[in-house]
C-alpha cells in the first residue's frame, strides 16, 4: 500500500487536490492519502493533519501575522516527513511553504509530484536549475508556469486544468436553475461579492466591496447582493467584518457551494485569484479588484528596487492573462477606487451588449484550458508512476 501526502495551503488547491483523490481513489483503493489542506480534502477522503487554506497569505506583512503558526506547522510537517516519509508528495501551490520540501523529499527518494506550481515571478530561471531531480515533476496549469521551468531544465509534464472538470458540471446549469439551488431571489437582479480566501486578504478588501455595493444600492434599491466564501470559513469571522460597512445593505452571506453561486450572479464582483477564472469559465460578466496592506504596499517598492517590476507583471485577472487582453476590468492596487468601480459594474448590470462581448471572450478562455479529464490524467500518472 502506498502513502501519498498533500501539501496545500489555499482554496484553489484544495479543491484541485480533492478531484485528484477522487481520482486516485477509484485507480488505487488500497492507497493511503494524508495531507494538510482543507474541507474539499477532507470530503474526499484524506486524512488531514492539519487545515490551512484560511490562513494561507499574500505578499510579506501578511505572511508575517500569520507566520508563527505557519512556521510551526513547517517545523511539525517537516520532521514528520523526514521521520516517516510518504511514497509520493504532492505539494499544490502554496510555494513559500512547499518548495522548501521539493529537494529534502526527492533526495529521501520521494516521487515528488508539484502539482499547479508557483509562477516564480521575478525568479530567473538559472535559479530554478536545482529543482532539477529525476524524483521530481512539475505540472504546471499555466503557459507563463511551463515556459519559465522549461527554461529552467526541470521535468514538466502537462496534463490540462482541472478547473475543466471541475466547472463542467455547474456550466450545464443555467442563472435560473442555480437560483433554484441556493434558495436566491429569481426576479431580482443578483451582484456577487467574492473577497477571496486568504483571512487577511478578505479583511483588506471586503470593505471595498461592501463600499461599492452600497454606491450600486443608492443607484438601484432592487439590487440584491450575496458574499461568497469558501468551506473552510465561519460565519462570525465574516460577521464582525460586516458591522460596519454592511449594514442595512440586501445582502446574504454563502460559505461554500461558490461556484454555483457564482452560476447564479448578474454580475461579480472579484478580489483578482483564481476565482476570476472560474467566473470567466462560468460566463459571468465580472470586474476584479485587489488591494493589500501598507506594508505589503512598501513591499513592492522594496521589489522594484530590487529590480522586480511588480505592477508591470500585469495584467493580473487570470482570464486577461491568459487572453492577452484587458478583457475582465481590473483594478489593482493603487489604481482601486469605488466610484470608478461602481460605475464600471453598473454599466455591466445595464449594458446588455457590453456584457455579452464580455461573455464570447470569456468562451475563449474556456476553450484554452484544454480537454476534460486533467485530474484523471494527473492521478493516473501518479498511480503508474514507478
Amino acid at each position: 500500500m502506498a502513502r501519498v501526502f498533500f501539501s496545500v495551503g489555499d482554496a484553489s488547491g484544495d479543491l484541485y487536490a480533492a478531484a485528484v483523490a477522487r481520482c486516485l481513489v477509484k485507480l488505487r483503493p488500497d492507497w493511503r492519502l494524508e495531507g494538510i489542506g482543507g474541507a474539499h480534502m477532507h470530503q474526499a477522503g484524506i486524512h488531514l493533519f492539519a487545515l490551512t487554506p484560511a490562513f494561507s497569505a499574500f505578499g510579506a506583512w501578511s505572511a508575517f501575522r500569520m507566520g508563527f503558526s505557519l512556521w510551526t506547522l513547517f517545523q511539525r510537517l517537516s520532521r514528520q516527513l523526514r521521520t516517516d516519509p510518504p511514497d509520493f508528495f504532492v505539494p499544490v501551490d502554496f510555494g513559500a511553504f512547499n518548495r522548501r520540501l521539493l529537494l529534502p523529499m526527492a533526495q529521501r527518494g520521494v516521487r515528488v509530484f508539484y502539482f499547479v506550481p508557483p509562477s516564480f515571478w521575478g525568479v530567473p530561471p538559472e535559479r530554478l536549475r536545482r529543482y532539477a531531480h529525476p524524483n521530481l515533476v512539475f505540472a504546471p496549469i499555466y503557459p507563463w508556469q511551463r515556459e519559465k521551468l522549461l527554461q529552467a531544465g526541470v521535468q514538466v509534464r502537462e496534463f490540462g486544468h482541472p478547473l475543466v472538470d471541475i466547472l463542467h458540471p455547474v456550466r450545464q446549469l443555467s442563472s435560473l436553475q442555480a437560483r433554484q439551488r441556493l434558495n436566491l431571489p429569481l426576479d431580482s437582479r443578483l451582484v456577487g461579492l467574492f473577497p477571496g480566501s486568504r483571512l487577511t486578504t478578505v479583511q483588506e478588501n471586503l470593505p471595498i466591496l461592501l463600499h461599492v455595493a452600497r454606491k450600486l444600492s443608492e443607484r438601484d434599491k432592487a439590487l440584491r447582493f450575496v458574499i461568497g466564501l469558501p468551506p473552510d470559513w465561519r460565519h462570525e469571522w465574516v460577521a464582525r467584518l460586516l458591522i460596519p460597512d454592511g449594514a442595512n445593505l440586501p445582502l446574504s452571506v454563502h460559505i461554500g457551494n461558490s461556484h454555483l453561486l457564482l452560476r447564479a450572479c448578474d454580475v461579480a464582483l472579484l478580489v483578482a485569484g483564481t476565482v476570476t477564472l472560474e467566473a470567466a469559465c462560468l460566463e459571468v460578466p465580472a470586474v476584479a479588484i485587489f488591494w493589500t496592506g501598507l506594508l505589503n504596499r512598501l513591499q513592492v517598492h522594496w521589489l522594484w528596487w530590487q529590480g522586480v517590476k511588480v505592477t508591470q507583471l500585469g495584467p493580473f485577472a487570470l482570464p486577461n492573462r491568459l487572453l492577452g487582453d484587458i478583457v475582465m476590468p481590473e483594478f489593482i492596487g493603487w489604481s482601486v477606487d469605488v466610484p470608478r468601480i461602481a460605475q464600471t459594474v453598473w454599466e455591466l448590470l445595464t449594458d446588455a451588449a457590453k456584457t455579452e462581448a464580455m461573455r464570447q471572450r470569456f468562451r475563449q478562455v474556456w476553450e484554452r484550458l484544454g480537454e476534460l479529464g486533467a485530474c484523471e490524467r494527473v492521478a493516473k500518472f501518479l498511480a503508474d508512476w514507478q
